[in-house]
């Protein structure tokens, strides 16, 4: 079983083999070289077995990632902050991903990572509706979603993982479920840069239910 948060763990393409980003100003963000980079370091710390150290993020997942990081950016005109909180996103994916794969989940913990795959599901559905269908954008709903999608991590890393990882999950969700950063996207002509990048997102978001990994 595969589990995909945010990126989905499948396979890793060479970060040196990756083709030139087509978005404006990627050059200085790569989701795929922070993945690989996560990775090595969790599995030289927690794993003695190098076959766990395997590639968890697609290539499908790291476009993804890479305009999830241009949303961001817009909307904070913080490129810092912006990729704080995409590395916070890697981070916390690359190494639940590697748990499993290294068995360190219980079975009540595994039925939890069940429970946080189709809470993800629904949010990520959820999100490209709102975006395709006009007029149906539900805030409060969104939110809710976010909220309860929030407590199924923080349930599932406490005994796995430090205090700093569960201030990583709080950092992304603060971001990511506030009304402003939700209507920029959903409130048509609130922020058009924004609504046109989040059209490359949902394009990514349905290639990653397409090919299983959402």
């Amino acid at each position: 079983m595969n589990i995909c948060l945010f990126p989905a763990f499948r396979r890793f393409k060479n970060p040196g083999l990756d083709e030139p980003s087509q978005h404006l100003d990627m050059t200085d963000f790569k989701a795929s070289v922070v993945a690989y980079e996560v990775q090595k370091s969790f599995a030289n710390k927690f794993f003695s077995n190098k076959t766990v150290a395997k590639s968890l993020i697609d290539d499908t997942s790291a476009r993804l990632l890479d305009n999830l990081y241009l949303l961001l950016r817009v909307f904070t005109s913080n490129k810092d902050e912006s990729k704080k909180t995409v590395r916070n996103i890697i981070k916390i994916s690359v190494k639940i991903g590697m748990l499993q794969r290294g068995e360190k989940f219980s079975d009540e913990e595994k039925g939890g990572l069940i429970q946080i795959q189709r809470k993800l599901r629904t949010v990520a559905m959820t999100l490209v509706s709102f975006y395709q269908v006009d007029h149906t954008y539900d805030r409060l709903f969104v939110i809710k979603q976010l909220n309860e999608l929030e407590e199924l991590l923080i349930n599932l890393i406490q005994p796995h993982l430090t205090d700093k990882s569960v201030g990583r999950v709080d950092q992304i969700f603060t971001v990511v479920k506030t009304g402003e950063f939700l209507d920029s996207i959903y409130v048509p002509k609130k922020n058009p840069e924004m609504r046109e990048i989040m059209g490359r997102v949902v394009d990514d978001v349905n290639s990653c239910m397409e090919a299983g990994v959402l």
